[in-house]
């Protein structure tokens, strides 16, 4: 069975630091902006925040999603996201701070999707986050399905059977608008695999990921929480 998707809309981005800063400096300039981002009167649109600093990837079998980290932001609604992004008092601070901070802009960086929740991750210190892209014969609605109804609990049930799973959510992307009927073609999915062991989860979805899916990257991170309600 399926998991219903949250009423939150949830803004996923790969962050990459600029080429003068080093691993730590970029952590610090990170926070920085964060710091600025939620001092905003617009932040209050926002739910959740949370940093996800990139780790070294143990030696595996997948091609590295490569950026310096991964931050998520859930809004509190989609009404809330629309007056979130449409508010334009904090956008010249707000890009000045992005150049600085950033080898790219965020929006060519990030997905806006729905997520479903198989397994809460609260509390998880380390994630592994894959980008998935689906096959070039299938529809997006139904690699949609496929993810959802056959792969998520297949991988879930594996990881259980292991004791590696400490939280499990797929994150689909969606468009802007309803009008949109096309997302940005970052990847079509985030997956979040919460565990202590990135090669051992690897290793278990391994072959699930070879049969469902075209292309996956992945980026080893520790999560570090910034702002919650």
């Amino acid at each position: 069975m399926r998991p219903e998707p949250t009423a939150q809309p949830k803004l996923i981005y790969f962050a990459e630091r600029p080429p003068q800063l080093d691993r730590a400096g970029f952590r610090a300039r990170w926070r920085a902006h964060a710091k600025l981002g939620m001092s905003m009167p617009r932040w209050r649109n926002v739910a959740r925040y949370v940093h996800c600093d990139s780790l070294e990837m143990p030696e595996t079998s997948l091609p590295s999603a490569w950026c310096d980290g991964v931050a998520m932001i859930w809004y509190r609604s989609e009404e809330n996201r629309l007056a979130h992004v449409t508010d334009r008092s904090a956008a010249p601070r707000m890009k000045r701070d992005e150049q600085e901070s950033f080898a790219r802009p965020v929006r060519e960086v990030a997905v806006l999707s729905e997520e479903h929740v198989f397994k809460p991750c609260e509390g998880a210190r380390y994630k592994l986050f894959l980008r998935v892209w689906r096959k070039p014969e299938q529809s997006l609605e139904d690699f949609r399905m496929e993810r959802l109804k056959g792969h998520g609990p297949r991988l879930l049930q594996g990881m259980e059977a292991e004791g590696l799973c400490r939280g499990y959510v797929q994150n689909h992307a969606r468009a802007e608008s309803p009008a949109a009927s096309v997302p940005p073609p970052l990847c079509d999915c985030v997956e979040e695999l919460a565990c202590d062991d990135a090669a051992a989860c690897v290793a278990l979805l391994r072959p699930l990921l070879d049969e469902d899916a075209a292309e996956v990257r992945a980026v080893w991170t520790e999560e570090t929480l910034l702002y919650s309600l």
